[in-house]
């Protein structure tokens, strides 16, 4: 795993970046030896209970604020939301006791790397019905702070 110092240039790739390197060190829970950490839904699979569980982590939110007049370092605030799917909802709780766990044992990492004040939000846990199958879905929150 190899995180990278977040720059006026990498400001949301980057940050991304760092979350999926470590987010996907998580094992499969079905141990299915597939990739099931992604950026957006698999379309060619959506709707299959193949594709579940699946982590996706999405393009982070940032918003950039001046500190000082006339200083050429940023205040920049990204929220990144992750989704959690499963057709079982232990599985669902599982992997986001892993992805919590990761990321806060990883936090050191990310500090060094330019993103501080880790905190998290976690919705409820919803509930569809899709092809067939009963998703459960919960989605959590990453806010991180950093200075560019």
């Amino acid at each position: 795993m190899a995180l990278a110092n977040i720059s006026k240039t990498n400001i949301v790739s980057q940050v991304w970046q760092n979350l999926f390197e470590l987010v996907e060190t998580i094992p499969d829970p079905s141990s299915r030896g597939v990739q099931f950490i992604f950026s957006a839904f698999p379309q060619q699979r959506k709707g299959t209970a193949s594709v579940y569980p699946c982590v996706i982590i999405e393009s982070p939110d940032v918003s950039g604020n001046n500190i000082i007049l006339g200083h050429s370092l940023r205040s920049y605030n990204w929220s990144i939301p992750i989704s959690i799917y499963s057709t079982r909802m232990e599985t669902v709780d599982s992997l986001a006791d892993s992805v919590l766990g990761t990321l806060e044992a990883s936090k050191g990492s990310l500090e060094a790397n330019g993103m501080y004040q880790l905190n998290f939000t976690s919705s409820p846990t919803f509930h569809a019905v899709v092809g067939g199958n009963i998703i459960h879905e919960k989605r959590i929150v990453v806010e991180a702070e950093g200075l560019v």
